[in-house]
């Protein structure tokens, strides 16, 4: 999200956010904006922060409030709202997270997705492909397995990761028909290219309801066209 945000504010304003929580060490302290110093987020005094900041440096990191080392995101229907006042070109809001693991299964909350929104990108890390799936490497991972009808350390296979990114009761879970989808495939880094690229084939002629695959690490971007 980070980069998309980089490369955006290039030409266009730019609103970062959360559902979930952010470390305070991934936003720009001078571009933090905390609504809870605000009556609300239509309040003419909360828009006015928001252009201010823009203005002069394109990007606002938007969260209600700071608790520890974490911001604490929006409520999902408070980003649909930002969404149709339109204060920026791009809303980029990171709706779950995985306690920065490659996989994660999804409880009932969860992802607390907005509303209404353009573009969903689905990540999985590369460290976990053609690896035991276990709680080192998946979050809520008893979820996981129960879903997979898996047992513990049970290796990860192309079959397996396809039926967890196009399930509804995964990855896709609270998705709504018709946006559009982009699989990221992070930490490419981590993983031989040799390696990689019989995963990314097999996902290239399987996966379905997803516009493309963007794989992204240190070094290295690139991207597949599927539809």
């Amino acid at each position: 999200m980070l980069r998309l945000a980089e490369r955006l504010r290039r030409d266009s304003a730019v609103i970062v956010t959360s559902t979930a929580k952010m470390a305070e060490s991934e936003a720009e302290p001078e571009n933090v904006l905390l609504t809870k110093n605000y009556p609300s987020i239509f309040s003419p005094a909360f828009l006015s922060g928001v252009k201010n900041i823009i203005e002069s440096r394109k990007t606002v990191f938007l969260f209600r409030d700071l608790e520890g080392d974490k911001y604490i995101g929006l409520l999902p229907e408070e980003i649909s709202s930002l969404r149709d006042m339109n204060p920026a070109s791009w809303i980029l809001a990171e709706a779950d997270g995985a306690s920065r693991m490659p996989l994660k299964g999804y409880a009932e909350h969860e992802p607390p997705l907005p509303g209404s929104f353009d573009c969903q990108v689905v990540a999985v890390g590369t460290d976990a492909l053609a690896r035991p799936m276990n709680e080192s490497t998946t979050a809520r991972f008893e979820i996981l397995r129960r879903f997979l009808g898996a047992e513990r350390n049970a290796v990860l296979t192309p079959p397996l990761l396809l039926r967890l990114l196009t399930s509804p009761d995964m990855y896709l879970k609270n998705s709504p028909p018709g946006v559009k989808r982009v699989l990221c495939v992070n930490k490419s880094d981590l993983t031989a290219r040799d390696a990689l690229l019989p995963w990314l084939d097999y996902l290239r002629s399987h996966l379905s309801r997803y516009h493309g695959i963007w794989v992204t690490g240190r070094g290295e971007e690139y991207f597949y066209e599927l539809l």
